[in-house]
């Protein structure tokens, strides 16, 4: 009965132990691997006992809001790229016009126009795409971009942390659960030794003080119901007739013997 009992528990400590590992993204690592298989085969389990199996089995990671992570660090990493785009396309302005403002000047030697009012009009010499009106737009919508992509990527960074943490403690929590279900069901695996014979024979002796109780139990039910037994009258005067009879009996005896 008891090893069949013990084969009963193998198996769900197998089932729950295949179940986690699977559910955590863990069936490849060494300890569960070799405990499990001690498990089914149900041998060297006295050196698994040895084995804390809080500090080996292994922290899940966790999947819960990895994609929102991705791209969170996708849309940050195009962020930081795309910051400088309005500082280099205003130097490349720049360029632009001064190139095309000394080409006006030769054609235009007389000329009272300054810099910026030919960076502003470009006289048909720099292109519309250059002048500063509509470079000062172009910078306008990247900076623009720049802060929303800021606040969509923080967004989802932070809900994919969340989703993430919420995952860690539930997959926490169940790491515990089976490692108290190992411990318990290893308890009584191992070999016997200075350091655990102390809580064995603690165990034994709950035990004993456990069963002592309820024999002490039983022994006050069994004198209470015999108080009840033998205080009905009908059982005193059985007693009392008995006794009388056999009174009565000893007394012709020895009369008998007497003549």
């Amino acid at each position: 009965m008891a090893s069949h009992n013990d084969l009963l528990a193998a198996q769900a400590l197998a089932e729950q132990l295949t179940s986690w590992a699977i559910e955590s993204d863990v069936t490849d690592d060494p300890y569960v691997l070799g405990l499990l298989h001690a498990v089914e085969t149900r041998k060297g389990l006295d050196m698994w006992s040895t084995l804390d199996p809080f500090e080996m089995l292994p922290h899940p990671e966790g999947t819960a809001g990895a994609k929102d992570i991705r791209y969170g660090r996708i849309i940050a990493i195009l962020r930081n790229i795309l910051v400088f785009v309005p500082v280099a396309l205003t130097w490349e302005a720049v360029s632009q016009a001064t190139k095309a403002f000394a080409t006006f000047v030769e054609l235009n030697g007389a000329t009272t126009v300054n810099f910026l009012e030919f960076w502003q009009n470009g006289y048909k010499i720099l292109p519309s795409f250059w002048q500063i009106a509509n470079i000062a737009q172009v910078d306008f919508f990247i900076i623009l971009a720049v802060i929303v992509m800021s606040l969509t990527a923080s967004a989802l960074n932070e809900r994919g942390n969340r989703l993430h943490d919420k995952e860690i403690e539930l997959l926490e929590k169940d790491r515990i659960q089976l490692g108290i279900l190992i411990l318990e069901y290893l308890f009584n695996k191992g070999r016997i030794t200075p350091n655990n014979v102390n809580s064995k024979l603690a165990s034994s002796v709950r035990n004993l003080i456990a069963a002592s109780g309820s024999l002490s139990e039983s022994t006050r039910r069994i004198e209470r119901t015999n108080k009840k037994l033998f205080s009905q009258k009908g059982v005193k005067r059985e007693i009392k007739k008995f006794y009388e009879e056999d009174s009565q009996a000893a007394i012709e005896y020895r009369n008998e013997l007497g003549d």
